[in-house]
């Protein structure tokens, strides 16, 4: 039967004194193991391979204002693309007949680019209604012996002003109370006239049928008898001398 045996070598080691103390070998340093024995650096950790494409974003969100509010809503939007760490690229606007338009184009990074579409969207919303939101997302990532970075999104937002057309008057409105004083009037009314069409419709029928029955057979029929008796009894009568 073998046995194992251990044993622990020992390395001087310096000190501020100028003597050495033994430190056993196995004492662990506080540098990575690889780097201690000359091996190479370990790999960094890499991010997920959906975070490493590269994509261009193009988003297009067109839009109408009540009159009146274009010049707060394109304030808004440069405040809230400089807030989002981006800038403007073009802008263009034109005010004819009192009313505004025209189209700003904000560079977004891609990281807040949806975060930018949601409140342009409810900007608009809230100063009068979104046409229309396009969105473009191609992907642009080069072979991996190249690095980009990543452009911004590309928002281009087209607004303009339009005048609200006055409310067509609507027909008169009735108030409730005096409907509700009315109900009980168009019920009993109502049931008059269904009574009337189930009732009376078969009474005036019948009541025809009788007249029609009295007229057509039993007035001809007692008009004969009456005039049969009036015969005989003129032949009963003696005839004058």
């Amino acid at each position: 039967m073998g046995a194992i045996g251990y044993t622990n070598t020992l390395r001087p080691s310096e000190s501020y004194g100028g003597t050495t103390s033994p430190q056993p070998a196995w004492s662990l340093s506080k540098e990575d193991p690889q780097r201690q024995y000359g091996l190479s650096e370990p790999a960094t950790q890499t991010s997920s391979a959906e975070n490493d494409r590269i994509r261009d974003i193009k988003q297009w969100i067109k839009g109408e204002l009540k009159n009146g509010t274009f010049e707060e809503v394109v304030m808004s939007i440069e405040d809230e693309t400089e807030s989002l760490g981006g800038y403007i690229d073009s802008e263009d606007v034109t005010f004819t007949e009192d009313l505004w338009s025209g189209e700003i184009v904000s560079k977004i990074p891609q990281n807040n680019s949806l975060r930018f579409v949601f409140k342009v969207r409810s900007l608009i919303s809230t100063n009068g209604k979104v046409i229309s939101i396009t969105t473009n997302i191609r992907d642009i990532t080069p072979p991996t012996n190249i690095t980009i970075e990543k452009p911004p999104a590309t928002i281009r937002i087209t607004l303009r002003e339009v005048f609200e057309k006055p409310s067509q008057p609507g027909p008169p409105t009735i108030e409730l109370p005096f409907l509700a004083a009315l109900v009980p009037y168009l019920g009993t009314f109502f049931t008059w006239v269904i009574t009337g069409i189930v009732i009376g419709l078969p009474a005036y029928f019948t009541i025809l049928g009788i007249v029609l029955l009295i007229d057509r057979a039993l007035l001809p029929i007692a008009n004969k008898i009456f005039k049969r008796g009036l015969n005989k009894d003129k032949e009963a009568l003696p005839s004058p001398i």
